[in-house]
């Protein structure tokens, strides 16, 4: 049985008629571009000459400018043919030559052909005139380059539709009329520019007058959008420039080109990349490497004058507001102030509204004693110069990353977190006269810190953060008579919270050391729940101490205690060590130290030894008077309950007498309020003689007997009882 084909599918139909015809067209293309090609070779080539006057006519109304040709001749000896131009000149729209070109060449090719233009375009020696006029409009050798995408355009369209230029050995002239600045002549101007499709490619190297510096080079990438009708609209370009500086003078070079800062001075190399979108500049970024440069950030500071200035500098436009960075940037002053280097990057959102702008920060490696210094010569606020100059902050911002919400110097919200080290600022007393008169009194200043290295998270709503201070010192000033408390080591974790105008800290595995002591702490501590009762705040601390020196216990007493107290302990412990010492502070501190019941808890206690206790001092006697003896190689226990200080169970040497003890004994301070008392109970026992001789005949009590004992001697043992009353005040 026979099988017949099938009959073809409409669709195969169809491909294949299609299918013949795109071959026929691509044959008839081929067709006729040989016939072109042929015609240019047979016809155009030997005629050329001929063609010079349709030439210039179709030339000018290409580019919109008269154009003057002094002679044309072709070469044909290669497969692509090249014309070669002589005396070529372009002229302004007042007659003068705008571009003297005295060689020309021009090489055709199939492309080039076929988009009706040249595959290369050579220029020898060309000589351009480049001016901005007084109205803000420049012409390029006559030809007025359109400022927007408006326009005719004819002449920028049919440039950059070359393939490739080529320029050598050229001489350029730039007239700025609207700035009234000096002729500048550039000279040996190379350019090699290459347009594709959709990509443009150039590169410009030119010589500036001796004085302007070196040969410098420009370079450029810039890419059109993918529908574009034009290929003359470079205001929808997007790309990058390349600049490169080995020697140049800012102040020669600000002449001609304007700057953004207020910039005297300054010469070296500098190397910059410029950014940019549909047209207009949209980041810069700049390598430079100066010297002798000033800079005058805003009117009425002082000028910011370099001797050297390295590193990498940038910035770039945003949607809504900018960015801009340093990297590696260092420098030294005139005046002796030498930046390490740091990288800092700093971007600033606008918004709608001022409640809507935001930002952010992150900057490593910068000192903030430099950094101080330097914003005297920023555009800051009166109050942040103020602060500066008051607080004199110094270390090292090892790592830093802030953000924020509303305007940056009041945010709505905001966290940061960063690293510092070694860092220092100055206590402010509460009565500094640079106080705001909106800042409360208070009797406590701003505290201070020396030596500190702090890891840091913070919000709006509060923080944490780990410190350490090595060899440092903290400062309160307002809370101790000596208000600076010199640290060995503190290492502590803090939190704290911000709400509702209420502030809560907490402090914990808090461990320090010093030459008067070493211990461990922990502390919550939170603001009063009034205005009037805000501050000092209510404290609860409870800690430890491993050792501590008796003859510093004065300095850590807080003012809140009688004066007359504190004096009478440093004087009447001038030596002595104390171990297992407890501390417990709870309540609110304006009623420190809660003498009456029910205010809270303030209590200390530490076993004593090695001790001097000179429980009358010298200076609290009358003129004249016999000295009481002191009390040595004293061991006890130390406890301060509320507003009472007692040395109980002592055990003690009398000085002057060596075999006579105290077994049993206390001193104590039962209020150390404003009527302060010292109540001595003494138990002795030891020699008689030594009674006689060290205890009453050297002592204040042989006048109080009337000298009757002054010169009696014993034998044999006594028990003493000795008992004192010492108002501090009226002695």
């Amino acid at each position: 049985m026979v099988t017949l084909p099938r009959r073809p599918s409409l669709s195969l139909k169809v491909l294949t008629i299609s299918t013949r015809a795109l071959l026929w067209l691509v044959v008839l293309a081929w067709l006729v571009l040989g016939a072109a090609w042929a015609a240019l070779h047979l016809v155009i080539v030997p005629r050329i000459g001929e063609l010079r006057p349709e030439m210039e006519t179709r030339a000018s109304q290409a580019l919109g400018v008269p154009v003057r040709i002094g002679a044309i001749v072709a070469h044909s000896d290669s497969l692509f043919p090249s014309f070669e131009l002589s005396n070529v000149q372009l002229l302004d729209r007042e007659g003068r030559v705008a571009l003297q070109l005295p060689r020309v060449t021009a090489t055709l090719s199939p492309r080039s052909l076929w988009n009706f233009g040249f595959e290369q375009l050579a220029i020898e020696g060309p000589e351009l005139d480049v001016r901005r006029a007084a109205d803000g409009r420049i012409f390029v050798a006559g030809i007025e380059i359109p400022q927007q995408q408006e326009g005719d355009g004819r002449a920028a369209d049919w440039v950059f539709s070359q393939t490739e230029w080529i320029i050598r050995g050229g001489r350029v002239q730039w007239r700025d009329e609207l700035r009234g600045a000096p002729l500048l002549q550039l000279q040996e101007v190379d350019l090699r520019m290459h347009n594709g499709a959709r990509l443009h490619e150039l590169r410009l190297d030119a010589t500036p007058p001796p004085e302007l510096g070196g040969r410098f080079s420009l370079r450029g990438r810039f890419r059109q959008p993918l529908l574009f009708t034009r290929a003359g609209e470079w205001q929808r370009w997007q790309g990058q420039f390349y600049a490169v500086f080995e020697r140049v003078d800012i102040d020669q070079l600000r002449r001609h080109v304007p700057l953004q800062l207020e910039v005297a001075g300054g010469s070296g190399a500098l190397r910059t990349w410029i950014e940019v979108d549909a047209g207009r500049v949209s980041g810069v970024t700049a390598d430079v490497a100066l010297s002798q440069i000033g800079f005058k950030l805003g009117p009425g500071l002082p000028a910011l004058d370099l001797a050297r200035l390295t590193g990498r500098l940038g910035g770039r436009r945003l949607d809504d507001g900018f960015e801009a960075y340093t990297q590696g940037l260092k420098f030294d002053t005139v005046d002796g102030l030498h930046w390490p280097g740091g990288d800092v990057r700093v971007s600033h959102h606008a918004g709608d509204t001022p409640a809507a702008a935001s930002g952010e920060i992150r900057a490593s490696r910068l000192d903030l004693a430099i950094l101080a210094q330097l914003a005297q010569r920023l555009p800051l606020e009166r109050r942040m110069h103020e602060a500066l100059v008051l607080y004199g902050p110094k270390g090292l911002i090892e790592q830093l990353q802030a953000r924020w919400q509303g305007p940056w110097e009041a945010p709505t919200r905001f966290d940061a977190r960063g690293r510092l080290q070694k860092l220092e600022v100055a206590a402010r007393p509460h009565l500094d006269p640079r106080l705001p008169d909106t800042e409360p009194a208070s009797p406590f200043g701003s505290p201070g810190v020396r030596g500190l290295n702090v890891d840091f998270e913070l919000t709006q709503d509060g923080g944490r953060a780990s410190v350490v201070v090595q060899q440092g010192h903290l400062e309160l000033p307002g809370v101790f008579e000596q208000p600076r408390i010199a640290l060995d080591q503190l290492a502590a974790e803090l939190q704290w919270k911000l709400q509702g105008g209420q502030t809560s800290l907490q402090i914990s595995n808090a461990r320090f050391a010093n030459a008067d002591a070493q211990g461990e702490f922990q502390l919550k501590w939170h603001t009063g729940a009034s205005t009037e009762t805000r501050l000092p705040g209510v404290l609860e601390l409870q800690g430890s101490m491993s050792r501590a020196e008796l003859g510093s216990l004065h300095r850590y007493l807080p003012q809140a205690i009688n004066s007359g107290v504190r004096d009478y302990l440093r004087q009447a412990l001038p030596q002595g060590r104390a171990g297992g010492a407890r501390y417990q502070v709870k309540g609110d501190l304006r009623d420190f130290p809660f003498s009456q019941p029910g205010q809270g808890e303030f209590r200390i206690t530490a076993s004593v030894f090695d001790t001097r206790f000179v429980y009358v001092p010298t200076s609290l006697q009358p003129a004249q008077q016999l000295p009481w003896p002191a009390l040595t190689d004293l061991r006890g226990e130390l406890l301060i309950d509320h507003a009472s200080l007692q040395l109980r169970n002592i055990n003690a040497r009398v000085q002057g007498a060596p075999q006579l003890r105290i077994s049993q004994g206390e001193a104590r301070i039962p209020d150390m309020g404003h009527e302060a008392r010292v109540l001595t109970s003494l138990q002795l026992d030891g020699p008689l003689d030594d009674v006689l001789r060290g205890l009453i005949s050297s002592s204040p009590l042989d006048a109080m007997l009337g000298g009757l004992l002054g010169q009696a001697r014993a034998a044999g043992n006594a028990d003493v009882q000795l008992k004192l009353d010492l108002p501090l005040l009226h002695l």
